[in-house]
């Protein structure tokens, strides 16, 4: 921001007119004193000065912030307390970098003049860009106390005050630069920010809504208003406030992700497909990218589409090899496809990254026995016991892999054991187990004579 210089000010720029009027006035009335020559007088110290003060300024206004910095030193020798001069001196010295001076003088301007408005707000600003926000920020709410409609000061005052801490402080002169201007959007979204930081949404909600009035395609105020309806658990608004946002940014991963979420949430699956489907080719998003993915697949499975679920599991798997929990997804759709080798084959990858994962050993034992290895079913059996205790499903599985190696009295104990555990009398498990345990007492019977 350009600072500006006392005579910029109201009552500075009345002076610094007068002299120069003054000085065209001279100049005017010198042209008939060609005729006749009147006495000259000698300018008083009072006039001197003020020469010296037009000088330095039109020196300011030329940009010679040397030759301003010599005429103002000279004349502030013999003027200590002027602080308008002052103030151009510490302007000039800001300006050509030598800002430990500037400082010292905007502070003697304002012991000569401590209502010296341009003073305050100049020396807020320069201890703000100097990294010292805490004493930026007295500055410069003074700033505001001595011009209380100046929207600068308001806003400077609010950053001084964020720096440092002063969050609420900041706040409010936020909001005060906002109502001072009803067209800037910096202060506004200043305030967003600060209101957001502390999860206050129901201050922020109208906040955004004005910004978005003087914003309205600005795509992180779009989302903005999609997220906060979201996290008011307000889904209806917020999926409109998605998709009006994907119209300004429609290759937006994130966006794409939560709407798909919302119309899984709704039953919509076709519309849940297909963002999860955009959320997945988005680029430059590799995280929001396997989300979607995962959660395509997890809605193809929920549906029972296995083979477009197949493709789906396996590039994801491909993309994150070191992923238990994926390999045991693709493994089970492989399983639900009756491909039982490559099916036991992901599952046993899957217990290699993760061998406490209780449901996947009974995926691998029933996709083993499937395959026909009723051994190799029975030995992951065994390991998943050692983490959970059987169920009737194990028993039967059990008892069924024992009967296919004809090893009777195994069978039978497990066929029992799985009864007295299983409450549904009409189960198909039920009808066989007990129908093969009266085949098995013969067969064992005929075995031992």
């Amino acid at each position: 921001m350009k600072t500006r210089t006392a005579a910029n000010w109201p009552g500075v720029v009345l002076a610094t007119t007068l002299l120069v009027a003054l000085s065209l006035a001279a100049q005017q009335s010198a042209k008939p004193a060609a005729a006749k020559k009147p006495a000259e007088k000698k300018p008083t110290a009072e006039q001197e000065g003020q020469a010296a003060l037009a000088s330095a300024q039109l020196a300011l206004d030329q940009k010679q912030y040397d030759a301003a910095i010599s005429l103002l030193e000279n004349f502030l020798e013999s003027h200590p307390q002027h602080a308008e001069g002052l103030f151009n001196l510490a302007y000039a010295y800001t300006m050509t970098g030598r800002t430990g001076e500037a400082l010292d003088t905007y502070r003697q301007s304002l012991e000569a003049d401590p209502k010296l408005f341009p003073a305050r707000f100049n020396l807020g600003i320069l201890l703000l860009r100097e990294d010292k926000p805490a004493e930026a920020a007295e500055e410069l709410v003074r700033a505001t106390e001595l011009e209380p409609e100046n929207y600068r000061a308001h806003l400077y005052a609010a950053i001084a005050l964020e720096r440092s801490g002063r969050k609420e402080e900041a706040l409010a002169q936020y909001r005060r630069a906002a109502e001072l201007d009803p067209k800037e959007v910096e202060p506004r979204r200043a305030a967003l920010g600060l209101l957001l930081e502390k999860n206050d949404l129901t201050a922020a909600q109208p906040l955004l809504e004005e910004l978005l009035a003087l914003e309205p395609q600005a795509p992180d105020l779009l989302r903005l208003r999609a997220d906060i309806h979201l996290r008011q658990e307000r889904p209806e608004q917020a999926l409109a406030a998605y998709e009006d946002f994907l119209k300004v940014k429609p290759d937006d991963a994130a966006a794409h992700l939560a709407l798909g979420r919302l119309y899984h949430d709704r039953g919509k699956t076709d519309d849940a497909l297909r963002h999860f489907e955009a959320a997945e080719r988005a680029p430059d998003a590799p995280e929001e990218s396997r989300a979607a993915r995962r959660e395509r697949a997890a809605l193809l499975a929920e549906m029972e589409r296995w083979a477009e679920v197949l493709p789906v599991l396996e590039k994801a798997s491909a993309a994150e090899p070191k992923d238990a929990e994926l390999h045991a997804a693709l493994g089970f759709a492989l399983l639900q496809l009756k491909q039982y080798p490559r099916a036991a084959a992901e599952l046993q990858a899957a217990l290699s990254l993760d061998a406490r994962d209780v449901k996947t050993y009974d995926h691998l034992a029933s996709a083993l026995y499937l395959a026909g290895d009723y051994g190799g079913a029975i030995g992951v059996l065994d390991q998943r016991a050692r983490l959970a205790e059987e169920t009737p499903g194990t028993l039967f599985l059990r008892a069924v892999c024992y009967d296919k190696l004809a090893q009777c009295a195994a069978a039978m104990d497990y066929y029992q054991r799985f009864l007295a555990l299983n409450r549904d009398t009409n189960s198909d498990a039920y009808f066989e187990a007990t129908g093969r345990m009266r085949l098995l007492k013969n067969t064992c019977k005929q075995r031992r004579r």
